[in-house]
């Protein structure tokens, strides 16, 4: 019931926004709308109508009509669920793929269609690929395909109401405050996908009566994702036409079942980053104690996985199970210097929107009667600058120290903000964007695991230049990095120098050529108040 409510809450507050901005609009202007809604709404309503067959006709399912590719226990499983539940038996499809991942479409509960890839059944046992399908039935029990259309709709209304208003002189600010709001109801959708899998999640955990085969299920499926990227990227690196042929296929692939899919590569990615499944308990944690964890999941369609196994280890819990994956229960998270840090990160930028909405709109808000002073455009400029030093100076300190990327994923602390200063001895497998012979990032493996290697640079075409020009020589070498480690949904380290075979260095200014231009943005900005004064 907690789940329902919290949906039909998230779906009112969306809603909430659409009502308050078409309230405001009709009580300046008292023209219908009708029109502008319409449009949206009947979009919507077509592409929920076809959606299925579009899905048919775009991706290679392979039906199982006559019972004899999907393992008879699981047919089974689904058969004897979906009798008890009242439901009809859904429709099931295979898709040749490597990559674990499952999904439902449909329309409603009577025309549902579960598909689950090859790579799936592969990984998983029995049991934890029931526990999967018993999550996908969920949604579909849940009526999930209906409820996340009408959201999908609220964030289409309100941009109506923008374009609507936007180029009438007095609806301006209704216009504005409709885009706002329009930018908040994105994320506000994201969190009712995320709550909609946390329902699912608890689906399957009360009709397979063990939470535990998902959270395993969850763990090997974030695994095997990560595993699938790495062998992607070995393929664009080292493998033939025709296998990068099939590989592209496979990636585009990948990426529509991501968004559909029970999870995806960004919200689990850290699990195969240098641990194996058995270590994972260890390497989630961070997910669970760093409030940067919870700032980065807002963008994602899925929750993070250490937050659904948590959740899951709760039922497991209340059923008197034991965990496969015990997880910190109760741990207070880990705060620190964390509105200090998210301060430091955010005022540039919100400085330099807040001076381009100055310059671009100087006449609009004139016209609503706000006038700024001369010197707010060279007073922000300056704090632009000092800003910048400020956070280039915290992100990058810290004495190099000899580290191990299993060690470094353990690491609760550290965020895109607080680094660890590393000094790392391994092998570059290839670049970070498999293929592309402009790529300057770097994947590095050492005896722990492997992880990405950020190559920044300050300097025009710096990037390009290193990644057309040098990047390659180190394929394959054995290579010593200093850089800062961070963490994001994907843990990475920046580099500050790469030491290659015969002691060939290559070093980054970046941190340098962005003190010296925040430098510079101050000079500006003095310069420009003084001739204001003068």
């Amino acid at each position: 019931m907690k789940f329902l409510s919290r949906s039909l809450l998230i779906l009112l507050l969306l809603y909430g926004l659409v009502f308050a901005i078409g309230d405001m609009y009709l009580m300046h202007a008292g023209a219908p709308l009708w029109l502008a809604l319409l449009f949206p709404i009947v979009t919507v309503g077509i592409q929920y109508l076809i959606g299925p067959w579009l899905i048919e006709f775009f991706l290679d399912i392979s039906w199982d009509t006559y019972g004899t590719q999907l393992p008879a226990r699981n047919r089974e499983f689904i058969a004897k669920l979906c009798s008890e539940r009242g439901l009809k038996v859904p429709r099931i499809g295979i898709i040749h793929s490597g990559t674990p991942n499952a999904f439902s479409f449909g329309r409603v509960p009577a025309d549902a269609r579960v598909v689950v890839t090859t790579g799936l059944l592969e990984i998983l046992t029995p049991d934890e690929a029931n526990a999967v399908l018993a999550h996908e039935i969920g949604h579909v029990e849940h009526w999930d395909f209906l409820v996340m259309t009408i959201a999908a709709l609220a964030p289409l209304l309100l941009y109506q109401f923008y374009a609507f208003t936007e180029r009438i002189n007095n609806l301006r600010v209704v216009a504005y405050t409709a885009y706002l709001c329009y930018l908040v109801s994105q994320f506000i959708v994201l969190m009712l996908n995320r709550t909609r899998e946390y329902w699912a999640d608890h689906y399957a955990g009360e009709v397979t009566h063990r939470p535990d085969e998902l959270s395993s299920a969850l763990v090997k499926i974030a695994y095997g994702m990560v595993r699938s990227d790495g062998q992607y990227r070995e393929a664009m690196d080292h493998g033939d036409k025709e296998a990068k042929s099939e590989w592209r296929r496979q990636r585009r692939l990948d990426g529509t079942l991501a968004l559909m899919g029970i999870s995806n590569l960004r919200s689990g990615q850290a699990l195969a980053l240098g641990a194996n499944p058995a270590q994972a308990a260890a390497v989630m944690r961070w997910d669970l104690v760093n409030p940067w964890a919870r700032l980065y999941e807002l963008n994602s369609t899925h929750p993070l996985t250490a937050l659904r196994v948590r959740q899951l280890n709760e039922q497991t819990v209340s059923m008197q199970q034991p965990l496969q994956y015990p997880l910190p229960h109760g741990q207070r998270m880990i705060w620190g210097l964390f509105p200090v840090e998210v301060l430091l990160w955010a005022a540039p930028f919100v400085a330099g929107a807040v001076l381009v909405t100055v310059w671009w709109r100087r006449s609009l808000l004139a016209s609503l009667g706000i006038s700024l002073p001369e010197s707010l455009g060279p007073a922000l400029l300056m704090f632009i600058g000092v800003a910048w030093i400020l956070r280039t100076l915290y992100r990058y300190r810290g004495n190099f120290e000899v580290a191990s990327i299993g060690k470094l994923l353990e690491d609760m602390e550290v965020s895109q903000m607080r680094p660890r200063a590393v000094r790392l001895k391994g092998t570059i497998l290839g670049r970070g964007v498999p293929g592309a012979f402009w790529s300057p990032d770097l994947v590095l493996r050492d005896p722990t695991g492997l992880l990405f290697v950020l190559y920044r640079q300050s300097i025009p075409f710096a990037r390009l230049l290193f990644g057309v020009t040098e990047a390659e020589s180190y394929v394959g070498q054995e290579v010593v990095i200093e850089g800062w480690y961070r963490r994001g949904l994907t843990p990475y380290v920046e580099m500050s120098k790469l030491i290659g075979a015969g002691h060939r260095v290559h070093r980054t200014y970046s941190r340098w050529i962005q003190l010296a231009l925040s430098l510079c943005a101050i000079a500006i900005g003095w310069f420009w108040l003084q001739s204001l004064t003068t």
